[in-house]
């Protein structure tokens, strides 16, 4: 009798679920997509794959294997197929994101901020990036090259008295170059820095925070749902009212430059005054708590992801000796003046070739650009039909690898792809890197792309060759494999070199 009781209900448990798994396995319109078998049935799959955190890897190995088009979840499907990029992420689409961006919602103070790179709807994104969208122009990107010098000059201090000075001490350059990251963008966006290189260390576990940050939306962004169980819980956000104290302390800039306890630049805006302009002009979108959101975003997004872009480029210099001799004998040769202007650095070519080269061969992006499928479906360019509320992503790593655009030796580090050949005449030339450029997903793609890459760039093309005109390194360990982790973007860790201080005669 007992065991009746028990087995009745755990029988039709079980035909639930094995009814759950087999309708997920049929979706209308994705049934004959090839893919893993067990993502056909749970989206479970996606998420033990991204706490594994090699995700690009798993993607790129599964085009490899199945084609362009390929299904990783019950209504999940992932293309690298350059032709399809624009229809999926392009201006002409427009489509939505998905549940997969929940986890990237911040709470502060109880109240969920409303940020924009997490902002699904493309309607709502439009209108939370209007008031803010000229803080990221080209004139205010000039105006905080004076940061970046500033911080460029204590970044070579710095490395100068930890490590060139020091002989062969091992430099970790990966943590060293987030350390100016975070700095910066600090500098720039509350004139006001947090104190990562004057410590050499990371403050009060923040970049820690924002690695655990980044590691809960990769895993979590797969099962969005998860996300209502821990940091959205009602319960932990009575409890906690600001469970991450990156937050904290961007809300503690806000209340203190307020306040008067803190100001800006004396003699340029940082991105906090026009965050704060845009809320007189826009009192209607630019609340306290979007102001708080923008702010948040700006520290969150901006520090990472560069971070990771400085690391890859050195790391492919590196490894590739004879990129780096070429390069260091363009910066040589032009005699330039430290730290490197922004407009200078943009006049060297093989620089350009090198950092275009580097974040096409290791995009720092590591997770998938999902969108949504519209009530009109999604007809793909190899001829499969999605429907409405399919789930359809685009990861950098396999397009970044398509041979049929980048060349038969697409899977190596090679800056000359982005050179005029010796036999290829100029229309050939600018057809080919067109042809790239259009495949090209480093900061994103279309409407959603990254809103403060040009930023990002500046501090690239300054950076690295300041760097490399002023100091020579090398890997510590050259036989060491490398050691990537990725949350959101793709992390190079450990990267150990030794750094001497050069004698330059100019």
């Amino acid at each position: 009798m007992v065991s009746s009781l028990v087995l009745v209900p755990a029988g039709f448990i079980f035909s639930l679920l094995a009814f759950r798994l087999m309708a997920n396995y049929f979706t209308p319109g994705l049934r004959t997509i090839p893919g893993p078998f067990w993502a056909r049935l749970s989206d479970l799959w996606r998420f033990i794959d991204a706490c594994k955190g090699k995700h690009e890897q798993t993607i790129a190995r599964l085009h490899d294997q199945y084609g362009p088009v390929v299904r990783i979840g019950p209504k999940c499907i992932s293309v690298a197929d350059p032709a399809a990029i624009d229809l999926i992420l392009g201006f002409k689409a427009n489509l939505d994101k998905t549940d997969s961006v929940n986890p990237m919602i911040n709470a502060h103070e109880g109240e969920y901020l409303p940020m924009l790179i997490s902002a699904k709807d493309s309607k709502l994104h439009a209108r939370l990036k209007r008031p803010i969208a000229g803080a990221y122009s080209l004139s205010t990107l000039l105006s905080l090259e004076s940061v970046s010098d500033d911080c460029i000059n204590k970044f070579m201090g710095r490395i100068r008295e930890e490590f060139a000075a020091a002989g062969k001490r091992t430099c970790a350059i990966d943590r060293w170059l987030h350390f100016f990251t975070f700095d910066f963008i600090g500098q720039a966006t509350f004139s006001k820095d947090f104190g990562f290189l004057d410590a050499g260390r990371d403050v009060n576990n923040m970049i820690g925070t924002l690695d655990l940050q980044f590691l809960y939306i990769g895993t979590v962004g797969a099962m969005p749902w998860i996300d209502n169980l821990l940091l959205k819980n009602p319960l932990l956000l009575a409890l906690i009212k600001t469970p991450n104290h990156l937050v904290e302390f961007t809300a503690e800039r806000i209340r203190n430059r307020l306040s008067g306890r803190e100001k800006g630049h004396p003699g340029r805006q940082d991105f906090l005054s026009r965050f704060l302009d845009a809320q007189k002009q826009h009192p209607d979108v630019v609340t306290d708590i979007q102001l708080a959101a923008y702010a948040n975003t700006n520290v969150l997004a901006a520090s990472d992801t560069t971070a990771a872009a400085l690391t890859a480029i050195i790391m492919c210099l590196l490894r590739r000796r004879d990129a780096y001799v070429k390069l260091q004998a363009e910066i040589d040769s032009r005699q330039l003046e430290f730290p490197v202007s922004y407009a200078v650095a943009q006049t060297l070519p093989y620089l350009d070739a090198v950092i275009k080269e580097a974040l096409r061969f290791f995009p720092t992006t590591g997770i998938d650009l999902e969108r949504k499928v519209g009530p009109a479906r999604l007809v793909l360019p190899t001829g499969q039909t999605l429907p409405a509320g399919t789930i359809v992503g685009v990861n950098p790593w396999p397009v970044h690898r398509d041979e049929s655009v980048f060349g038969e030796d697409a899977d190596e580090f090679n800056p000359e792809r982005w050179m005029r050949g010796d036999s290829e005449t100029e229309s050939g030339f600018n057809e080919r890197v067109r042809n790239m450029q259009r495949a090209y997903m480093t900061f994103g793609y279309g409407p959603r792309a990254c809103l403060g890459k040009h930023i990002a760039y500046m501090e690239i093309y300054k950076l690295i060759p300041t760097l490399l005109g002023l100091y020579d390194l090398t890997l510590a360990h050259p036989n060491r494999p490398l050691n990537t982790w990725t949350g959101v973007a793709v992390k190079i860790l450990d990267l150990d070199v030794h750094i001497l201080e050069r004698k330059v005669t100019k």
